[in-house]
């Protein structure tokens, strides 16, 4: 696993938003990695937006999601509580501790829809701008099949919530509601298979509909950079965590919220 950051990796990450790792899993463990989500995802019962009686008929063929697969599967959670993920994700963020929030699988099948536009951290159960998401691609993500897309240097807004919940079959929805961002240039990020990118929960990403005849997959991890409090947003949190919580909490519970890295 590549674990080293150069200056100008975290220089380049704070400042465009996100950073894509090349080679982050070698070959043998890019083939753990697909053997344990594949596994685990066909194993798990249905979770996060499957359980969502509001969800569309566009957002289901957008992608197959599974949350919290290191809940259910012995091998994802051998690679997610993993302390050097942890320490990438703190030293890009310069916070001195990473939590996981949750993981998920993101499955692009066969000719499934784009991903809108929008930014993570406004639907997370707490406002940071260091929070921060890891993307693995497990296969080799190009404009062929839906590779993530970037607004670069969006993640210095915190206004990204004032919009309101948005169609999520309206691809530009989210330009619309900051007509600004459209004088910003995309940037396309295709990158191979055992790559991994570094998202700042507050930049502007979507992704392209997937063209092809096989599956795009990914999976991701979501982090709670250093002390975060409780925003009254539920978002993915266990129910019976929920039930405890009142708005202003620190998130710090060890069973559903891991710590991953402490400096």
């Amino acid at each position: 696993m590549q674990t080293e950051l150069s200056a100008t990796d975290i220089d380049s990450y704070r400042e465009q938003g996100f950073l894509v790792i090349e080679e982050l899993l070698n070959e043998e463990e890019l083939s753990t990695w697909r053997e344990a989500v594949g596994n685990a995802v066909v194993d798990h019962e249905l979770s996060g937006r499957d359980l969502d009686p509001t969800q569309s008929d566009y957002y289901d063929r957008v992608f197959l999601q599974r949350v919290n697969l290191w809940k259910s599967n012995e091998a994802v959670r051998d690679l997610v509580i993993d302390e050097r993920l942890g320490r990438l994700a703190a030293n890009l963020a310069g916070v001195q501790k990473i939590r996981l929030y949750h993981d998920h699988a993101l499955i692009k099948k066969p000719w499934a829809n784009p991903t809108n536009w929008h930014a993570d951290n406004p639907d997370d159960p707490y406002r940071s701008p260091e929070a921060t998401m890891l993307w693995v691609a497990l296969d080799n993500a190009t404009t062929q099949n839906g590779c993530l897309l970037f607004l670069p240097g969006t993640h210095k807004r915190d206004d990204f919530d004032s919009a309101g919940p948005l169609d999520e079959a309206n691809i530009g929805g989210f330009i619309e509601a900051h007509p600004e961002l459209a004088e910003v240039e995309p940037v396309t990020a295709e990158v191979a298979a055992g790559a991994g990118i570094f998202i700042n929960g507050m930049v502007a990403h979507a992704a392209g509909a997937n063209m092809t005849s096989q599956p795009r997959r990914a999976f991701a991890m979501l982090f709670i950079p250093g002390e975060c409090h409780y925003s009254g947003h539920p978002g993915a949190l266990p129910e019976k965590l929920v039930a405890r919580l009142k708005k202003g909490d620190v998130l710090n519970d060890e069973e559903e919220l891991p710590l991953l890295y402490q400096a």
